[in-house]
């Protein structure tokens, strides 16, 4: 069956460092819905896909790969990175099998222009840059850039909408877990240059 081979890590969501070099080699034929399915624990420790490729049987290659790198393996689908030479091997292999590179980034773009809220794009075309907005939240501002593609910038994550910013961005950077309400509305913001607040 068509689909794709992906590799990925975890990682500290809070940005400390995290010492797993332990790298998954896995199958999906939808990479950016399995990668969200490895992050719905409420956890510090995120999974994100490092890099993925088209291949005509994923069954057959992601077989191939586990049995060539099976002196590594730690468990199930997980293999041993020490001297951080996996993603080389694992993309060699990719490449002499003939397969092709996705750009993981630019697939969840894709998916997501669907759910981004037309609102923000409106306004990242008005201020036509991207802007710096201001969020309160529990006494304390953060500080959020709305980009020039309508997307909400917050320590180095993007969200389409200010729910999920809430949500999955502020909410767990300071609580450590994913909040589980919130609004949607642009007041919640403030542009910082000039101290308008938006409005819905």
């Amino acid at each position: 069956m068509e689909g794709y081979i992906y590799l990925g890590e975890l990682f500290d969501v809070m940005g400390r460092t995290l010492n797993i070099a332990d790298k998954k080699i896995g199958l999906s034929i939808d990479p950016v819905y399995r990668e969200n399915t490895l992050n719905r624990t409420k956890s510090p420790i995120g999974y994100r896909i490092l890099t993925c490729y088209k291949v005509d049987d994923m069954n057959r290659v992601e077989k191939m790969l586990h049995a060539i790198l099976d002196s590594r393996r730690t468990e199930g689908e997980w293999f041993k990175d020490d001297e951080d030479t996996l993603t080389g091997e694992f993309t060699n292999f990719m490449i002499l099998y003939g397969a092709t590179r996705l750009d993981i980034q630019e697939l969840k773009e894709s998916q997501t222009t669907q759910t981004q809220d037309n609102r923000l794009v409106e306004l990242a075309n008005k201020f036509g840059k991207d802007t710096v907005l201001s969020r309160s939240y529990l006494g304390q501002t953060y500080e959020v850039i709305l980009d020039t593609k309508g997307k909400l910038n917050f320590m180095g994550e993007k969200f389409d909408t200010p729910n999920t910013l809430y949500n999955n961005g502020i909410v767990k950077y300071v609580k450590g877990k994913k909040g589980g309400s919130g609004t949607n509305n642009l007041s919640q913001f403030v542009v910082k240059e000039t101290g308008e607040r938006l409005k819905d």
